[in-house]
Order: structure tokens, then sequence, then C-alpha cells
């Protein structure tokens, strides 16, 4: 099925140069696939990859770097992206992991249940099984507990989310979380809202650091740091959640 035309919404942030290679290689697929492409840029990214992501085309921002107002950089090129299409809000590593891997998947997904306003896309049970462990282990408590909330058991915590104009128009207005709890919050206001959701499933996706773009393999499984880290963004969706339980 051929998707509508579809503007791509990304933050990116490469301090250590690893994706410019990526983008210039990937250009031409990108464009093919999306009417639009905006993207929000930390300030620490090195002028390599802005450079090749300027190239592009579409709309550039910059904003500072900071791991706290990651959810606020996200909304931000949520916002540059608003328009008369539907839009795909990602983070910018995944999508070229996602291009270049298996770009017919991404395109069955920017075109399926054209009906639903907010598609939250996840890893199937195949990609997650294949997750470093620190993720699999955390992310489970949170998509647990999200779906005692809703009733829908969902990845929610791979920030790729799929909106109509309106669904755009509404995080970008009534979203208050800067951090990465954004992850959640967003479908939880989509589902407030009465909006229609819907969720898809792909086995493309995988997760790399941002030092580790392009290895064959994640090495974070043995650092307690990275551990540590994935507690507290757990930690982070679990406040994010709080609010919505019914009074």
């Amino acid at each position: 099925m051929q998707p509508p035309p579809v503007t791509l919404a990304a933050t990116l942030h490469d301090p250590v140069g690893r994706l410019a290679p990526a983008i210039e290689r990937l250009a031409d697929p990108l464009c093919a696939i999306f009417a639009d492409i905006a993207i929000n840029i930390s300030d620490a990214t090195v002028p390599a990859v802005i450079d090749a992501a300027t190239a592009l085309g579409g709309k550039v921002m910059l904003h500072a770097a900071g791991e706290p107002i990651i959810g606020k950089a996200r909304r931000d090129a949520v916002q540059l992206a608003l328009g008369p299409n539907p839009l795909i809000y990602s983070d910018f590593d995944h999508m070229l992991r996602w291009v270049e891997h298996d770009a017919d998947d991404l395109v069955r997904v920017l075109a399926e249940q054209p009906e639903v306003d907010f598609l939250v896309v996840g890893r199937s049970d195949a990609a997650m099984a294949e997750q470093p462990q620190r993720l699999r282990e955390t992310e489970r408590l949170v998509n647990h507990t999200h779906a005692l909330l809703t009733g829908d058991l969902w990845d929610l915590m791979f920030a790729i989310r799929r909106m109509s104009p309106a669904a755009a128009q509404l995080i970008v207005t009534q979203s208050r979380l800067d951090t990465l709890a954004n992850d959640v919050e967003w479908p939880l206001l989509a589902r407030r809202a009465g909006l229609r959701l819907g969720y898809a499933r792909s086995d493309a996706l995988f997760y790399r650091t941002i030092e580790e773009f392009g290895d064959p393999a994640d090495t974070g499984d043995d650092d307690a740091l990275q551990w540590i880290r994935r507690l507290e963004f757990a930690g982070q969706f679990a406040t994010a959640m709080r609010p919505f339980l019914q009074p």
C-alpha cells in the first residue's frame, strides 16, 4: 500500500560525528519516502553532521543539548513539522537504521491504519528479544504498567509516533513533559482527548547508542551506569503516568 504524503519530524544529537556518512548515503531514499523533513538538531552535534542534515533540504532548527529537555526538543520538532500532512516523529538515528535495513517495512507502517490519529510504533516480539538486556528488563515494567492503565500492552520506549495533523497540534499545545517520558505522555494525551489510537509492530527496529551507531552489537549491558540510566528512565515514565490514573 502506498502511504499518503508524510512529513518526518526528528531530533538529532551526535556529538561524536557517527551519523554524517549514513545521512549522505541515505539522502535519496529519505527524500523519496517523505514529503518533507523537519529536524531539530542539538547544538553539541558536530558540524559535519549538521551540514549533512541541512543538505537534505528540509526544515532545520537548533536546540541546546541536554538530557532533561529531550521531550521539549521532540515537541519542538513536531511543531516545526506541522502542516497539512500527517507526520511521523522519530529520533533521527532510529530512522536512519530503519531506512537502511528495511525501507519497505517503513513504508508499510506509514500506510498502516490510515484512520488512526496517533499510531505508536514499537518493536515486534522477535525484535524485542534481540534488544540489550537492560532495555528489555526495565521497559517491560513500563509497558506492563501502561497496559494496566489503558488495556494496551505496547512497546512505548522507542520514540516513534505517527500523527494526524490534529494529533500533532494536540501534542504541541498540551504536552508539558520536557523529559523523554514524553514517550508515554503523548499517547496518553491523545487517548484522553478522544483521538483514535493504534499500534504497529516492526521487525526492523533495533537500538544502538549514538556512540555505537553502525556497530554490529550493543556493549552497554556490562556497564553499571547504563543500567542506572535505564532504571532512572523507567522512574520518569512511572511519574509521567501517575496523572492519568482514574480518580
